[in-house]
């Protein structure tokens, strides 16, 4: 009978040791928190750009700084940047971000699409909308639905408006492998229970 209970109760320390390194193997890829890959890993480069508005600034997480191509674009003749995140990764969502408001070119636009694409593959849309200065419209937000979008590259296309072709900042959300978080996965934590319960039943067969 001792025999028995030292046994099971090494078994359920055994259970719970076990939950507790699973525990921390699976939370660094549960629920991991996305991060701007463009800004860590990405290159920029366009068509064209106006002295000092280098392609470079739309991915320095300063939106004061950015990208101006120094002309008019047009549907047979489109401006674009693209950035090149170095490899695949599984992209939550897309930030753009005009030029603040300066009072400068009020209602002025830029008319824009977005696209993605792995290597050598065709680009794919994502959808398009247009900035016009001075008022609220000079950021937009593209979402993917879980586990994220898989891509490495991605093109800021402008193919007309009033304005020069033009953006501030492209943030690239994606979770790259680095981060982590606390939570663990629902089959982890029953692993926790198994482990707890069987010390509860030996210490109850104990007494």
């Amino acid at each position: 009978m001792k025999k028995k209970l030292i046994t099971g109760l090494i078994t359920g320390v055994l259970m719970l040791g076990i939950a507790c390194c699973a525990v921390s193997v699976y939370s660094t890829s549960a629920n991991a928190a996305p991060i701007n890959v463009a800004n860590l890993y990405g290159t920029a480069t366009a068509n064209s750009y106006y002295k000092d508005f280098t392609p470079d600034l739309v991915i320095d997480n300063d939106r004061s700084t950015g990208w101006l191509s120094g002309g008019y674009a047009s549907t047979n003749d489109p401006d674009w940047l693209t950035i090149d995140l170095q490899e695949s990764y599984p992209v939550n969502s897309i930030d753009l971000f005009w030029f603040e408001p300066n009072g400068k070119y009020a209602n002025y636009t830029v008319e824009y699409s977005v696209y993605y694409r792995l290597d050598n593959t065709d680009w794919t849309f994502v959808g398009s909308g247009t900035f016009i200065d001075e008022t609220s419209q000079i950021t937009n937000h593209f979402e993917f639905d879980p586990p994220g979008q898989d891509m490495r590259y991605v093109k800021y296309e402008v193919t007309g408006g009033t304005h020069w072709s033009s953006i501030a900042e492209i943030k690239v959300w994606a979770d790259d492998g680095s981060s982590s978080s606390l939570v663990p996965e629902p089959a982890t934590m029953l692993l926790v229970g198994f482990g707890l319960l069987g010390l509860v039943g030996m210490i109850k067969r104990k007494r």
